[in-house]
């Protein structure tokens, strides 16, 4: 047949062929169709040449896009955690103002206008993640008060040193263990008759060779033999208090030595004016006998 075209399909067993006819027309059209397919096939792999260009090129781009999510993640969770701690700061804060009052109060100071600050608290718009403030500036402005409270707490030390200080110059204990047996004041003359006498001081009745221990700290003025007291300690603890200590059987300290409260300074004896073994202790205030009681009974 003129101007006609047949395509034979024939099976592997030579069995039901199939035959297709198709014109010139057909022809052009069938081959018009193949050469369109090739071109989209063509352009298909063209483009995809292009896409794995471009996403070549634009890879790093993309790498860079993902590390800043990364990135913006890290900084929420860090923003909550500022959120925490900023928190904890404010609790931390109450707690240090309770114990500044406190130690106002035992240190008889006024606290400086600014330790109010922290009763205030923070700004609640500030307090948690999503506000319109970022939490660095409230741990900024935490971070102010903070400082503030650290010259107030060393103020606080300072004056507690000057405290601590005075105290342990101050003579609060008994030099030895016993039962005062003669206070302070006038009393019967110990050596016999109807007479009294000033003891300037008060006896603690203690065996022979208990140890005497300095009151207070202090400087040692003298420690020699006395003519009343026998073996005598004086101790200068500054602030015009001195005190003494007579009747012992041996001395430990010399005239010059530094000496800290309960410092081990003499045994006790029968020295001197003395009816029996004991300790006479006495104090002096700015060139004034006192009973040395005063001290012990503030504490």
């Amino acid at each position: 047949m003129k101007n006609k075209y047949t395509i034979i399909f024939i099976p592997p067993d030579h069995s039901n062929t199939h035959q297709f006819q198709f014109s010139k027309l057909g022809k052009q059209i069938l081959g018009g169709g193949m050469l369109l397919i090739g071109v989209i096939m063509i352009g298909l792999f063209a483009q995809n040449l292009y896409l794995n260009h471009y996403i070549k090129e634009r890879q790093p781009t993309l790498n860079h896009i993902d590390q800043l999510e990364t990135t913006l993640v890290e900084r929420d969770q860090e923003i909550i955690h500022l959120n925490e701690m900023s928190n904890q700061i404010t609790d931390d804060l109450q707690t240090i103002k309770q114990l500044e009052e406190k130690l106002s109060s035992l240190l008889k100071i006024n606290p400086t206008s600014s330790s109010a600050t922290v009763s205030r608290g923070i700004d609640p718009a500030v307090q948690s993640f999503g506000s319109s403030k970022p939490a660095i500036q409230t741990l900024d402005h935490q971070a102010t008060i903070v400082t503030e409270h650290l010259n107030l707490l060393q103020r606080y030390y300072e004056v507690a040193v000057l405290q601590k200080d005075k105290l342990d110059h101050t003579p609060t204990i008994l030099p030895a263990e016993g039962e005062i047996t003669s206070s302070f004041g006038y009393r019967r003359n110990p050596f016999g008759g109807r007479s009294t006498e000033y003891h300037n001081g008060i006896d603690i009745a203690c065996n022979y060779g208990t140890p005497v221990l300095a009151s207070a700290a202090g400087v040692v003025t003298f420690a020699a033999r006395d003519p009343v007291y026998g073996h005598k300690v004086v101790i200068d603890h500054g602030h015009g208090i001195e005190t003494f200590y007579g009747h012992n059987s041996r001395l430990l300290v010399k005239k010059g030595d530094q000496v800290k409260k309960a410092d081990l300074i003499a045994y006790s004896g029968n020295s001197g004016r003395s009816t029996g073994s004991h300790l006479h202790y006495g104090a002096i205030v700015n060139g004034l006998n006192v009973d040395p009681l005063t001290f012990t009974n503030f504490i």
